[in-house]
């Protein structure tokens, strides 16, 4: 319910955005744009960072008792107040970053609300929904350590600080402390925010272009007959692809849904990863490159391919692998 209600405040920020013209940047690329906003969010992080350590060390240069109830109401509101800042700035960014790619992007092609919210949530960071698409489970092989890692990440800003002090105090005397924690402890806050920001907007970019990516190529079968054989083939791709990446993503639904609607099929186990290889066994050489040229570029719908991925690929016959996404190039 919570996460439900931060993300349709984001997709109000990001619609606002959305309907005005940012002539400023018509002509920065993609890629400088989105740099541009990792530079503001390491200003926003190392700033905001500053203001709070300088406190802690006003108060300790005054001597004052750092457990005195009235200096942890202080601390305890300056961070809460400064950390707040620095979220919300952040994402605001990323909501205007978001908007401005989404208007570039959609001149042409026209991305659905259930696109904008996906693409709200990369910037969010947070999960897409878990639901079961055509009878694929992407979430049945989810690692039982991802929680822990989400766990982990969520507490950066808890631990980040805490961490540095500890560290510093044990490593050099307790006056170079004073004099050199706010900047480590700024500088790491402000790279952290960089590479975050920087994160949520690869996969802005990555989701955009594979949303392009699977119009093109749906438009592409709408004009021309293939087999069945090349159908299912298809469509056991798409579904092996979603199952590997153990998340719903919204590209690869559409994807699925179209091609099934030009000619439905009834397949069991569309996510068999056996029942694939079987499928592009009983193509024709030219079916076969298209299919296996279309199952290469959905596995970059991620970073980075997984060693599952990996497998498949070489299992396809393709051994040679790209090391830069195709779709961000």
């Amino acid at each position: 319910m919570i996460e439900h209600k931060i993300e349709q405040w984001g997709i109000r920020r990001v619609e606002k955005h959305l309907s005005r013209k940012q002539p400023l940047f018509t002509q920065i690329s993609d890629k400088k744009l989105c740099q541009l906003c990792v530079g503001l969010s390491f200003l926003i992080g190392f700033m905001t960072t500053f203001v709070i350590v300088a406190f802690e060390i006003y108060l300790e240069l005054l001597g004052e008792n750092w457990l005195a109830w009235d200096n942890l109401i202080k601390l305890l509101s300056i961070n809460i107040v400064f950390i707040g800042l620095e979220l919300l700035l952040l994402f605001e960014i990323g909501f205007i970053t978001t908007a401005l790619l989404i208007n570039r992007a959609s001149a042409e092609n026209h991305f659905c609300s259930k696109m904008t919210a996906s693409l709200v949530r990369a910037v969010m960071e947070l999960s897409e929904p878990i639901e079961n698409i055509h009878g694929i489970k992407p979430y049945k092989a989810l690692s039982k350590f991802r929680y822990i890692k989400v766990a982990l990440y969520s507490g950066k800003d808890i631990l980040s600080n805490f961490l540095i002090k500890a560290v510093l105090q044990k490593s050099i005397s307790r006056s170079s402390v004073r004099v050199y924690i706010p900047l480590i402890s700024t500088l790491i806050t402000g790279f952290w925010d960089a590479w975050v920001q920087q994160k949520a907007l690869r996969e802005v970019r990555l989701r955009i272009s594979a949303r392009i990516y699977v119009l093109n190529q749906i438009s592409r079968h709408q004009q021309k007959q293939v087999s069945i054989t090349y159908r299912t083939a298809l469509l056991r791709s798409i579904a092996v692809r979603q199952s590997y990446k153990q998340e719903c993503d919204v590209n690869l639904e559409l994807f699925y849904d179209e091609i099934y609607k030009q000619a439905p099929l009834i397949l069991t186990d569309i996510e068999s990863p056996t029942l694939l290889l079987q499928s592009l066994s009983q193509l024709n050489p030219t079916e076969y490159n298209d299919v296996i040229d279309i199952l290469t570029t959905l596995l970059f719908f991620r970073h980075r391919l997984t060693a599952n991925e990996k497998k498949l690929l070489a299992q396809c016959g393709i051994i040679q692998q790209q090391k830069i996404n195709p779709l961000l190039v």
